[in-house]
């Protein structure tokens, strides 16, 4: 029976309980304060980026130069988005930009990592489903 589940696709998918948590707990449970499940949920989708970056790198082999700095970029952009978020910037604004990172983050995936794939599997099934869900539910919490 396990070895049908992929548990990486499974994991993945995982990744979205603290988007629906959150996404509850605001607009039906109002437990937490707002303000706190808005610095959780801009600061564990910086850590989606991150991961989503450094899967990339492949530390075994010596991979091209413009896949170590791909892999690098989504670490700075957090590292940005971290200090907008700690100056105080709207949250709106720290959202769109997240979005806009994770859709520009997919995009080049694609064009980097899967435009020459036969099997884009990963993409279609994971990546890009994920991604969409992601940005759903930061357009929601953020309303």
């Amino acid at each position: 029976m396990f070895k049908k589940i992929n548990f990486q696709f499974l994991f993945s998918y995982f990744g979205l309980i603290p988007y629906v948590l959150t996404f509850l707990d605001k607009y039906y449970f109002l437990i937490v304060e707002e303000e706190h499940l808005l610095s959780f949920i801009t600061y564990y989708s910086l850590i989606i980026i991150v991961f989503i970056g450094s899967i990339n790198w492949n530390l075994k082999n010596n991979p091209p130069t413009h896949i170590v700095i791909y892999g690098f970029l989504p670490s700075l952009f957090a590292v940005m988005i971290i200090i907008l978020s700690l100056l105080n910037i709207n949250i709106l604004i720290i959202f769109i930009l997240i979005t806009v990172l994770m859709l520009t983050q997919l995009f080049f995936d694609y064009i980097i990592l899967f435009a020459n794939e036969t099997n884009k599997k990963v993409f279609y099934f994971l990546r890009l489903p994920l991604t969409i869900l992601i940005t759903i539910f930061l357009f929601l919490i953020s309303l």
